[in-house]
Protein backbone atom coordinates (compact mmCIF):
# COMPACT_ATOMS: atom_id res chain seq x y z
CA UNK A 1 0.00 0.00 0.00
CA UNK A 2 2.78 2.33 0.85
CA UNK A 3 4.48 1.61 -2.43
CA UNK A 4 1.30 2.30 -4.33
CA UNK A 5 0.84 5.52 -2.40
CA UNK A 6 4.40 6.58 -3.13
CA UNK A 7 3.97 5.57 -6.74
CA UNK A 8 0.73 7.46 -7.17
CA UNK A 9 1.38 10.57 -5.07
CA UNK A 10 5.10 11.18 -4.77
CA UNK A 11 6.47 9.92 -8.10
CA UNK A 12 4.60 12.50 -10.23
CA UNK A 13 5.97 15.23 -7.95
CA UNK A 14 9.50 13.92 -8.38
CA UNK A 15 9.07 13.76 -12.15
CA UNK A 16 7.59 17.26 -12.16
CA UNK A 17 10.49 18.50 -10.03
CA UNK A 18 12.95 16.98 -12.53
CA UNK A 19 11.19 18.70 -15.42
CA UNK A 20 11.18 22.00 -13.51
CA UNK A 21 14.89 21.67 -12.71
CA UNK A 22 15.56 20.98 -16.36
CA UNK A 23 13.46 24.02 -17.38
CA UNK A 24 15.28 26.16 -14.82
CA UNK A 25 18.66 25.04 -16.22
CA UNK A 26 17.52 25.83 -19.78
CA UNK A 27 16.26 29.25 -18.63
CA UNK A 28 19.58 29.92 -16.83
CA UNK A 29 21.48 29.07 -20.02
CA UNK A 30 19.21 31.37 -22.03
CA UNK A 31 19.70 34.18 -19.48
CA UNK A 32 23.49 33.72 -19.68
CA UNK A 33 23.36 33.78 -23.48
CA UNK A 34 21.15 36.87 -23.44
CA UNK A 35 23.50 38.64 -20.99
CA UNK A 36 26.46 37.87 -23.27
CA UNK A 37 24.50 39.13 -26.26
CA UNK A 38 23.50 42.25 -24.33
CA UNK A 39 27.18 42.90 -23.52
CA UNK A 40 28.09 42.56 -27.22
CA UNK A 41 25.32 44.98 -28.20
CA UNK A 42 26.31 47.49 -25.51
CA UNK A 43 29.91 47.41 -26.75
CA UNK A 44 28.73 47.88 -30.32
CA UNK A 45 26.57 50.83 -29.27
CA UNK A 46 29.49 52.37 -27.38
CA UNK A 47 31.56 52.42 -30.60
CA UNK A 48 30.87 55.13 -33.20
CA UNK A 49 29.88 53.36 -36.43
CA UNK A 50 31.01 56.40 -38.41
CA UNK A 51 34.44 56.66 -36.75
CA UNK A 52 36.41 55.47 -39.79
CA UNK A 53 34.34 57.64 -42.11
CA UNK A 54 34.85 60.66 -39.84
CA UNK A 55 38.59 59.98 -39.84
CA UNK A 56 38.64 59.85 -43.65
CA UNK A 57 36.68 63.12 -43.84
CA UNK A 58 39.15 64.77 -41.43
CA UNK A 59 42.08 63.61 -43.58
CA UNK A 60 40.42 64.93 -46.75
CA UNK A 61 39.70 68.25 -45.00
CA UNK A 62 43.36 68.57 -43.96
CA UNK A 63 44.51 67.77 -47.49
CA UNK A 64 42.07 70.33 -48.92
CA UNK A 65 43.39 73.02 -46.55
CA UNK A 66 46.98 72.22 -47.63
CA UNK A 67 45.98 72.37 -51.30
CA UNK A 68 44.16 75.69 -50.81
CA UNK A 69 47.21 77.14 -49.03
CA UNK A 70 49.47 75.91 -51.84
CA UNK A 71 47.07 77.32 -54.45
CA UNK A 72 46.96 80.70 -52.67
CA UNK A 73 50.77 80.79 -52.46
CA UNK A 74 51.07 80.09 -56.18
CA UNK A 75 48.46 82.73 -57.01
CA UNK A 76 50.40 85.31 -55.01
CA UNK A 77 53.30 84.92 -57.47
CA UNK A 78 51.14 85.50 -60.54
CA UNK A 79 50.84 88.76 -62.41
CA UNK A 80 47.53 90.54 -61.91
CA UNK A 81 45.74 91.65 -65.10
CA UNK A 82 46.23 95.30 -64.20
CA UNK A 83 50.01 94.71 -63.86
CA UNK A 84 50.41 93.14 -67.31
CA UNK A 85 50.69 96.37 -69.37
CA UNK A 86 53.39 97.75 -67.07
CA UNK A 87 55.32 94.49 -67.27
CA UNK A 88 55.14 94.40 -71.07
CA UNK A 89 56.19 98.05 -71.18
CA UNK A 90 59.11 97.33 -68.86
CA UNK A 91 60.33 94.43 -70.99
CA UNK A 92 59.90 96.47 -74.19
CA UNK A 93 61.78 99.42 -72.68
CA UNK A 94 64.81 97.16 -72.31
CA UNK A 95 64.49 95.84 -75.86
CA UNK A 96 66.68 97.77 -78.26
CA UNK A 97 65.76 97.61 -81.91
CA UNK A 98 62.12 96.53 -81.51
CA UNK A 99 59.08 98.50 -82.51
CA UNK A 100 55.71 97.65 -80.94
CA UNK A 101 53.08 97.72 -83.67
CA UNK A 102 50.06 96.51 -81.72
CA UNK A 103 49.13 95.29 -78.25
CA UNK A 104 45.65 93.80 -77.83
CA UNK A 105 44.10 92.21 -74.79
CA UNK A 106 42.28 88.88 -75.15
CA UNK A 107 39.04 88.26 -73.27
CA UNK A 108 39.61 86.54 -69.92
CA UNK A 109 38.52 82.89 -69.79
CA UNK A 110 37.69 80.79 -66.75
CA UNK A 111 40.05 77.88 -67.25
CA UNK A 112 37.71 75.52 -65.39
CA UNK A 113 34.54 76.55 -67.27
CA UNK A 114 34.32 73.17 -69.03
CA UNK A 115 34.71 71.23 -65.78
CA UNK A 116 31.46 71.38 -63.74
CA UNK A 117 33.22 70.14 -60.60
CA UNK A 118 35.71 73.03 -60.76
CA UNK A 119 33.53 75.72 -62.40
CA UNK A 120 33.25 77.68 -59.15
CA UNK A 121 37.04 78.03 -58.82
CA UNK A 122 37.79 81.61 -59.89
CA UNK A 123 40.90 81.14 -62.02
CA UNK A 124 41.04 83.16 -65.21
CA UNK A 125 43.46 83.22 -68.10
CA UNK A 126 44.28 86.76 -69.26
CA UNK A 127 45.97 87.03 -72.62
CA UNK A 128 47.76 89.73 -74.57
CA UNK A 129 48.64 89.60 -78.26
CA UNK A 130 51.75 91.58 -79.13
CA UNK A 131 52.76 92.43 -82.67
CA UNK A 132 56.19 93.96 -83.06
CA UNK A 133 59.03 94.12 -85.53
CA UNK A 134 62.78 94.07 -85.33
CA UNK A 135 65.92 92.23 -86.27
CA UNK A 136 66.48 88.61 -85.34
CA UNK A 137 68.89 89.23 -82.43
CA UNK A 138 66.69 91.97 -80.94
CA UNK A 139 63.72 89.59 -81.08
CA UNK A 140 65.80 86.80 -79.55
CA UNK A 141 66.94 89.04 -76.67
CA UNK A 142 63.36 90.20 -76.04
CA UNK A 143 62.09 86.62 -75.94
CA UNK A 144 64.92 85.66 -73.57
CA UNK A 145 63.79 88.42 -71.16
CA UNK A 146 60.23 87.15 -71.35
CA UNK A 147 61.48 83.63 -70.65
CA UNK A 148 62.97 84.88 -67.38
CA UNK A 149 59.41 85.69 -66.33
CA UNK A 150 58.31 82.13 -67.07
CA UNK A 151 56.94 81.56 -63.57
CA UNK A 152 54.54 84.49 -64.05
CA UNK A 153 53.95 84.72 -67.77
CA UNK A 154 53.01 81.87 -70.09
CA UNK A 155 53.31 81.60 -73.86
CA UNK A 156 50.46 80.53 -76.06
CA UNK A 157 51.79 81.09 -79.58
CA UNK A 158 54.37 82.91 -81.65
CA UNK A 159 54.54 83.66 -85.37
CA UNK A 160 57.82 84.91 -86.85
CA UNK A 161 57.67 86.27 -90.37
CA UNK A 162 60.55 87.96 -92.19
CA UNK A 163 58.98 91.07 -93.63
CA UNK A 164 61.97 92.49 -95.42
CA UNK A 165 65.37 91.12 -94.54
CA UNK A 166 66.72 91.63 -91.87
CA UNK A 167 63.48 92.89 -90.28
CA UNK A 168 60.87 90.41 -89.11
CA UNK A 169 57.36 90.85 -87.79
CA UNK A 170 56.51 88.81 -84.71
CA UNK A 171 53.06 88.10 -83.32
CA UNK A 172 53.29 86.74 -79.81
CA UNK A 173 50.45 85.71 -77.56
CA UNK A 174 51.23 85.49 -73.85
CA UNK A 175 48.96 85.08 -70.87
CA UNK A 176 48.90 85.07 -67.10
CA UNK A 177 46.56 83.47 -64.58
CA UNK A 178 44.60 85.34 -61.96
CA UNK A 179 41.58 85.06 -59.71
CA UNK A 180 40.37 88.40 -61.09
CA UNK A 181 38.01 88.38 -64.06
CA UNK A 182 38.82 91.96 -65.11
CA UNK A 183 40.26 92.66 -68.56
CA UNK A 184 43.89 93.58 -68.89
CA UNK A 185 44.06 97.34 -69.01
CA UNK A 186 45.99 100.44 -68.11
CA UNK A 187 45.42 102.09 -64.72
Amino acid sequence: VLAVLVFLLIEPGIKENGKTSSSIEIARNEVTTLKELQLVYEQALAEDPDASLKQQIAQVDKRMVRLQENFAAQLADLILPRQMPALIEQVFSQADGLKLIEMASVSPENIFADNPAMAEVPLYQHGVTLTFEGRYFAVRDFLARLEQLSDKLYWRSMAYHVKEYPTAEVTLQVYTLSTEKAFIGVE
